[in-house]
């Protein structure tokens, strides 16, 4: 499992600050630079944890419920800290997470695969910057991208949902992830019953769930839209121009449509493709039967686990 983590509260300190673990980030020309990865969730202390598969643990004071305790999800990576911080949690890869940094409170990170080269996102950060968040996703391959300006932060999500993000009040603030699993730890919460009678009644339509997830208190972001978090406050906006009902739109040429979707199909095709190759370790072939032996003696012999 892999997802981002991140929190915005006017008066949360998390014991963040420092250096943000292996990350790399750009000097004042805003290259990209890259963050290596710092292994999977496991489980928490007895001080606040949140369960074994390794959302969030406890961590520095946030608050009047939470004083003297500090936070941090465990099996993270540190993107940038205090006073918003941002931690990238599981077995991300090098170059799976980069990020361009103006100033320090003027930043972008994009995780998962994306094509773009270092101008263009330094670039789509200063778009951002002036509020244009459609260039952030018009990059080919597949990703989230979590922009800093000051203290306003903005998570980005797809047009179809494939990437989601979540969110959820928390200790004066809002925290939010790609998963909604590590933030129902957070906060336990307990099961939706409403949006698990949805699913049952209507599964092939979504609108029927609306923003909820199986955990109460636990909202999802509809897709073609961001979370803007300033000091705490949320503010869900959509990126994607809207067609009027009433107006008909625009007569686009057919075969431009149609060259457009495969253009855009083949580059994110080619990202992926141009994406260093991770392949791991195998063990050598089982060369078939032996006579006398069985598969596990086979493996034995040749140093394997026997089950």
């Amino acid at each position: 499992m892999r997802w981002l983590v991140g929190w915005s509260s006017i008066a949360a300190r998390f014991g963040t600050a420092g250096t943000a673990g292996s990350a790399r980030s750009a000097g004042a020309n805003g290259s990209a630079g890259s963050v290596g990865a710092n292994g999977s969730a496991g489980s928490v202390g007895a001080n606040g944890s949140v369960g074994a598969n390794g959302s969030v643990g406890s961590a520095g004071s946030v608050g009047e419920d939470y004083e003297g305790r500090s936070v941090h999800p465990v099996g993270s990576q540190l993107l940038w800290g205090d006073p918003d911080p941002l931690w990238a949690v599981g077995d991300w890869r090098p170059d799976e997470i980069r990020i361009v940094t103006v100033d320090p409170f003027t930043r972008l990170a994009v995780l998962g695969c994306c094509g773009a080269s270092d101008e263009e996102l330094r670039v789509g950060l200063f778009a951002a910057r002036g509020g244009a968040l459609r260039h952030l996703t018009a990059w080919p391959g597949s990703y989230t991208a979590v922009a800093q300006i000051g203290r306003r932060i903005t998570v980005v999500g797809d047009l179809a949902g494939a990437r989601p993000v979540f969110y959820t009040p928390w200790a004066g603030g809002t925290a939010y992830a790609t998963a909604a699993l590590p933030l129902a730890d957070l906060i336990e919460a307990q099961l939706d019953i409403g949006h698990l009678a949805a699913l049952l009644a209507c599964p092939e339509t979504p609108e029927a769930l609306r923003d909820s997830t199986p955990y109460d208190g636990v909202k999802r972001i509809p897709p073609g839209h961001a979370l803007v978090l300033r000091e705490g406050s949320r503010e869900i906006t959509g990126y994607e121009q809207v067609a009027s009902l009433a107006v008909a739109g625009p007569q686009r040429d057919p075969d431009r449509a149609v060259e457009g979707v495969r253009d855009a199909l083949v580059e994110a095709v080619r990202a992926r493709l141009l994406a260093p190759r991770h392949a791991p370790e195998t063990m050598p072939p089982d060369p078939g039967p032996v006579p006398g032996m069985g598969p596990a003696e086979r493996r034995a012999a040749r140093g394997g686990p026997v089950p």
